[in-house]
């Protein structure tokens, strides 16, 4: 019997990461991982490579606005 999948994350999403002390917004792109048993964030770091996060550090961007929403808190960006 076939193991169902949870809905993918949607919307935007952001992984930041700091890199030579520069704070870097890497796009999030959301890929089921069957021996994880859920969606991870991949993204491309500064140096090119595709890497998988954590997904509790994936923050959504919202639509319009200086907010962004992370694990469903709002927070402003200052």
């Amino acid at each position: 019997m076939k193991t169902q999948k949870n809905r993918r994350p949607n919307g935007r999403w952001v992984y930041y990461i700091l890199d030579e002390g520069i704070l870097w917004p890497c796009p999030v792109r959301w890929e089921w991982e069957g021996s994880y048993g859920g969606w991870l964030p991949f993204y491309y770091s500064p140096s090119f490579e595709f890497v998988a996060g954590d997904p509790a550090k994936a923050q959504r961007v919202t639509k319009g606005t200086m907010k962004i929403r992370r694990n469903t808190r709002e927070c402003e960006i200052v």
